[in-house]
């Protein structure tokens, strides 16, 4: 069990359990102070700090047209909860101290009713839907369900399409932050095309189901709130069951198909939590995920930490954006043997890591499983060179590696674009990669012996133009050692032909152009399909598979932007201009 928050922020209200000493005192007691007052649907649940020499307090709703309610609070109490409050009424608060020398009222305070603000300030243990029309508040860390594994109990949360999310900026005292859980054994079901036919079709903008900061559009910024994390019992390397970061709860198991629900249509907007260097919230956490699950047509959106990461787990994510976040684009570690393809990441020079991290084991190269996941058809843009319009460059001068192999990764790479990263575009970093590289180099054809990076476009990377540097000899083999093993395999460098406003911030209604004019000259392009089915890979369960393209990138060349599957759904500012208000419609 959890523990209960026995203190909350003025972002919503205070509680103090303060109690008297002296009831038996013939003067007036103290007034109550910091008394707040928090609607949330229909429901008003007020709190104040007890007045000196106060036995009980009185507290009394008014509103125009309507009989008082009120009710009496014995200490230690000093919370009072109204239900059935009228929608759009605004109601006065009293708080009368009380106690032997008689009684003190405090100065009242309005709150007004408002149906579709809904604030979540408990765990959610039954199966549980957040409807359509209406704006949820995460006030501090919010569990679905509780470790089914431990004893616990299973629930699912269902968010309807256009439902609104907010991390609360100012979370409860004691609270290490707003962010939701899904454990192990629960699900969530947040579904843009949910009531589609076709629900592989990319979704419409107003159906999109956001989390986001609450704070108002233009002040939001990165590590606002904490982010997803859902908790899987799949496979993992790193022992039968993890811990995950954040206080997030144990993941891990050995059902590689474990269904944890549907993120389809899904935006996290200025999420992240960076407590320690080791402890720290994604975007998107996929923990010892399985394949029963479904993540497509997803966003993260400036995050302190990783966008999106899978911690082992089988899970397979399609149609996804990661922007301006603060640490790598995309990461994977523990054993992961899903796949994503159709992916962009584009990054903002002032705070940035890694395109891909892919790792197999930080502590044991060789575990198993091992890291074979496939990446394919992802558009990289970094932000190191002022290339284009030099928008999201101007910011600072973070953006590193494009594609880094590191702890003994398997993981397997194709039909990409690498393009503006500062130090590298491939680089095998570690003399625990090196022998997957050889391997490879050496036809080996065992997936957890090799890496595999092929038929990819790298440009820009370091230096303007073609140039060696594409490759750089990062801690693993040398420089000459990985250029001769890229263009082994059709990699190239060449011009991607990327328009500038790739390397715009754009907006929802504006977005960067990641579409190609054309395939880079001297292309060729390989059939990730061959690999459905096949030695480490689990495919997903909802019938998603890896799909033969005859380009590099996210999107076909020569594809009208507004019909990119990225296009209208995804924002791009800097600050949250272009997202959806706040509670207070801001």
């Amino acid at each position: 069990m959890r523990r209960v928050l026995t203190v909350l922020s003025a972002a919503g209200f205070v509680m103090f359990a303060a109690c008297s000493d002296d009831t038996t005192s013939s003067n007036p007691p103290g007034a109550a102070t910091n008394v707040q007052a928090v609607a949330s649907g229909s429901s008003v649940l007020v709190a104040w700090s007890a007045g000196t020499n106060a036995s009980s307090h009185l507290v009394v709703l008014t509103a125009s047209g309507e009989a008082d309610r009120e009710q009496t609070v014995n200490l230690p109490d000093t919370t009072a909860a109204f239900d059935g409050l009228t929608d759009g009424a605004t109601y006065a608060v009293t708080v009368t101290a009380i106690g032997n020398g008689g009684q003190t009222p405090a100065s009242p305070v309005l709150v007004t009713v408002d149906e579709k603000i809904i604030q979540v300030y408990e765990d959610i243990l039954t199966n549980t839907t957040w409807e359509t029309g209406k704006t949820y508040v995460l006030r501090g860390p919010i569990f679905v369900g509780s470790d089914i594994d431990n004893g616990g109990t299973a629930a699912t949360l269902t968010i309807q399409p256009g439902v609104t999310v907010l991390g609360d900026i100012n979370p409860p005292q004691g609270a290490r932050g707003s962010y939701l859980v899904v454990t192990r054994g629960s699900k969530i079901i947040a579904d843009a095309n949910a009531s589609l036919v076709d629900k592989s079709v990319r979704p419409d903008p107003d159906s999109v189901i956001v989390f986001t900061s609450s704070a108002p559009r233009g002040q939001r910024a990165r590590g606002d709130w904490g982010g997803i994390v859902i908790n899987g019992r799949a496979p993992i390397n790193s022992g039968s069951e993890a811990l995950g970061e954040g206080e997030s709860g144990f993941y891990g198991g050995n059902d590689p198909n474990d269904n944890s629900g549907i993120l389809r249509g899904v935006r996290v907007e200025f999420a992240g939590d960076r407590v320690t260097t080791t402890d720290e919230l994604n975007g998107i956490a996929l923990q010892g995920v399985g394949a029963g699950t479904t993540v497509d047509y997803v966003q993260v959106h400036y995050n302190t930490d990783d966008g999106y990461e899978p911690f082992g787990g089988t899970v397979s994510i399609t149609h996804a954006v990661a922007s301006g976040i603060g640490d790598d684009s995309f990461d994977g570690t523990d054993g992961y043997q899903g796949f994503m393809q159709f992916l962009i990441a584009q990054q903002r020079a002032d705070d940035a890591d890694n395109g891909f991290e892919v790792s197999n084991n930080g502590d044991s190269a060789n575990a198993g499983p091992h890291s074979t996941a496939v990446i394919a058809n992802a558009t990289m843009v970094g932000a190191r060179l002022s290339l284009g319009s030099g928008e999201i460059s101007a910011l600072g001068s973070k953006s590193d590696i494009a594609m880094d192999f590191r702890e003994g990764s398997n993981y397997r790479v194709f039909n990409s674009i690498f393009t503006g990263f500062g130090k590298a575009g491939f680089c095998v970093e570690d003399p625990e990669t090196t022998p997957r590289m050889v391997a490879r180099a050496g036809n080996e054809t065992n997936v957890d012996s090799i890496i595999r990076f092929e038929n990819n476009v790298l440009w820009n990377n370091v230096a303007i133009g073609v140039a060696d540097t594409n490759y750089v000899g990062c801690g693993g083999p040398n420089q000459a050692d990985q250029k001769a093993f890229g263009e082994q395999y059709d990699n190239i460098v060449a011009d991607p032909n990327l328009p500038t406003t790739a390397f715009s911030i754009g907006s929802m209604t504006s977005p960067p152009n990641f579409v190609a004019s054309a395939n880079a000259a001297g292309y060729t392009p390989f059939d990730p399909s061959s690999l459905n089915g096949g030695a480490g890979l689990v495919m997903p369960i909802d019938g998603r598979t890896l799909q033969n393209t005859a380009y590099a990138g996210a999107v076909a060349p020569g594809t009208a932007l507004a019909d990119a599957w990225y296009y209208g759904w995804t924002v791009w500012s800097t600050n949250g201009s272009d997202s959806r208000p706040n509670q207070d419609g801001n």
